[in-house]
């Protein structure tokens, strides 16, 4: 933006399929960025593009592949000022003109080369076994089991004819915008690593179900059981809206987040005081009652607690869970939360006392209103007749009010 303040949108997706633009393959948020414009300016306001490449987000990546510079990437964003207060913006443009939206999507390069932990990542998945009775009745789990088998069997094969990606031409975007759901073709995923490494030789492409479930599952137990992957993580997504926030065009941030992206969002944003620029939190298939409640993540939400938080699950998707109930919440019960209890998640009031965090959960359907390959119910930024519009009046609101309303 050139002149003004606006709201710029910070995306984050699971590790695993965050794929950065390359060689004419489009980037893992081109399509959400294709379907959010449209949203926007139906609404008339206007969303900025990526001005190096004429369409899509800036995607802001950890390092520079190969290497562990990390202000390579980082720098994308504007360099901190010498008293380290503002961020100086120059050269680090959102958008070519003065659209008061921009949006920006993050990428993690796994640099580290870690091998094989398989005694940590199998203990991870015991301990989520033993815990199970905590997150599902028994009638609850059998059915949690044939709902996640009819989901694999039901909503995997190849693309239709009309979702495959055209390549587009300079300044373009494609005609039919590329599904976000789909694996990383720049990272091997070489079995039994916990974790995607940069590829050391042609790209592999990940393809349809087995290829989305591989990357779930490498990036919930590296998430887990692998500290030296989670603060690393966790630093860079901290860095990027430390940076965004700093910028004196942006005066506030929607952080978007899917599936493990959610995850990490959650554990940056509630370090974050209350009176930072982020104003808004979008999760879509969000893990998140999984990790408090299998994996002890503890509930703690401490700054989100002042930002909107809107929340979408499909009751098809093996991942994600509504967010708002209480702790003893079981599969099958009703997703509702009574007035004054404390949810799932809470933050530190006066004197210490817990307070409840309001998360607005929204249920959907993705199954009948996107698709894609792979596991379409998990196929969140592929609803354009539900979560899409909702997403744009989180940025709509947050543009004219700056106090969004979900």
């Amino acid at each position: 933006m050139s002149n003004g303040r606006g709201v710029c949108v910070v995306t984050i997706h699971g590790i695993g399929f965050q794929q950065p633009p390359h060689d004419g393959v489009p980037g893992y948020a081109d399509g959400l960025h294709a379907h959010l414009a449209r949203v926007l300016r139906d609404k008339g306001v206007r969303l900025g593009s990526d001005p190096s490449r004429g369409h899509g987000p800036v995607y802001v990546r950890s390092a520079k592949p190969g290497t562990r510079d990390t202000e390579w990437g980082l720098s994308r964003l504007g360099t901190w000022n010498a008293d380290g207060t503002a961020v100086g913006i120059a050269e680090a443009p959102l958008t070519a003109g003065d659209e008061p939206v921009t949006h920006v999507a993050v990428v993690y390069n796994p640099l580290e080369g870690v091998g094989p932990r398989l005694l940590s990542g199998g203990a991870t998945l015991a301990e989520a076994g033993l815990r199970l009775g905590h997150y599902a009745s028994v009638t609850g789990a059998i059915r949690l089991a044939i709902s996640d088998t009819w989901t694999a069997l039901h909503q995997g094969g190849a693309p239709l004819p009309h979702e495959t990606p055209a390549v587009p031409r300079q300044g373009q975007a494609p005609d039919v915008p590329p599904p976000s759901l789909r694996p990383r073709d720049d990272v091997a995923h070489g079995r039994p690593l916990l974790k995607p490494r940069e590829a050391s030789g042609r790209p592999r492409r990940g393809a349809g179900l087995p290829g989305v479930i591989r990357t779930l599952e490498d990036d919930v137990v590296a998430y887990v059981a692998r500290n030296d992957l989670r603060e690393p993580v966790r630093r860079f997504v901290a860095e990027v809206l430390r940076r965004v926030a700093a910028r004196p065009d942006v005066e506030h941030v929607v952080v978007n987040a899917h599936s493990q992206g959610t995850v990490v969002a959650f554990d940056v944003l509630r370090d974050y005081p209350a009176e930072s620029r982020v104003r808004a939190l979008v999760t879509a298939g969000s893990p998140l009652r999984k990790y408090v409640d299998l994996f002890s993540w503890g509930g703690d939400a401490g700054g989100i607690q002042a930002m909107t938080w809107l929340n979408f699950w499909d009751a098809r998707d093996p991942v994600a869970d509504p967010l708002d109930p209480p702790p003893d919440w079981h599969f099958g019960d009703a997703p509702v939360r009574a007035p004054g209890r404390l949810g799932l998640l809470w933050a530190a009031g006066d004197a210490g006392a817990q307070a409840p965090v309001t998360i607005r959960d929204r249920k959907v359907d993705n199954v009948r209103h996107s698709s894609a390959a792979g596991l379409r119910a998990h196929n969140y930024w592929g609803n354009t007749a539900e979560v899409i519009p909702a997403l744009g009046g989180v940025v709509e609101n947050t543009l004219l009010a700056g106090t969004p309303v979900a």
